[in-house]
């Protein structure tokens, strides 16, 4: 995905540029300070934990992880196999626009 190092689990999904521009986006706009554990298993861990004292009215914090592997991993299949590489900001929007995607259909099935 970036070049820069070897692609395994937590590299892709955590610490890659792409991965780490994501992550930054969301705790942005949810005004969270959070360090990036090393693995993805412990980051699921701290973020379940971190998902019991959100409000309710942030009921997307339990999508956000899933919302951004799906995202980085259609991108990097995208890249893999079509030679197809979108700019950050159009891998933004598709993530942003998945987790509302989600959010809704979680909505209308209440």
């Amino acid at each position: 995905m970036c070049d820069k190092e070897a692609e395994i689990n937590n590299h892709l999904f955590l610490h890659c540029k792409t991965a780490v521009n994501l992550w930054h986006m969301f705790l942005c706009i949810l005004g969270v300070s959070w360090v990036m554990p090393e693995t993805s298993l412990d980051m699921l861990k701290h973020w379940e934990g971190m998902s019991r004292r959100r409000r309710s009215i942030e009921d997307g914090w339990k999508y956000i992880p899933a919302c951004i592997w799906w995202t980085l991993w259609r991108e990097r299949n995208e890249r893999s196999h079509d030679g197809q590489a979108s700019s950050i900001q159009k891998i933004k929007m598709k993530s942003l626009s998945l987790l509302y995607f989600w959010c809704k259909q979680d909505m209308v099935g209440r």
